[in-house]
């Protein structure tokens, strides 16, 4: 199963005490920690909802997830080494205007 390091919501830990203040304010203090256990129990059944949703994807597809997985793999270990995705096919890129013709048709002299 694969770790992500980022985060789905970045949020400053100014931000959360700023946040923590605010529903302090709006719930009360004793309020405050029943919601708080509320939220936790909600966090905790959505994550195990989607760790069994994974776990029954990867049972029921995994052979086919593992050419995919590779093929990722080896597109992100591509672009990684280019420094980046190739530039698009559909953006025009005028090319280098031809020189325009000899006055003298071509006679040196």
């Amino acid at each position: 199963m694969p770790t992500y390091h980022g985060s789905v919501f970045s949020v400053s830990s100014a931000e959360l005490v700023t946040i923590a203040v605010v529903a302090l304010l709006v719930f009360g203090p004793k309020r405050l920690p029943e919601i708080a256990r509320k939220a936790g129990q909600m966090l905790r059944s959505a994550r195990d909802a989607a760790g069994e949703i994974r776990s029954g994807i990867e049972s029921e597809y995994g052979d086919t997830l593992i050419p995919l997985r590779e093929a990722r793999d080896e597109i992100r270990d591509t672009l990684r080494a280019t420094d980046g995705p190739p530039p698009s096919p559909m953006v025009h890129r005028p090319e280098a205007s031809p020189e325009p013709p000899d006055p003298d048709g071509g006679a040196g002299g």
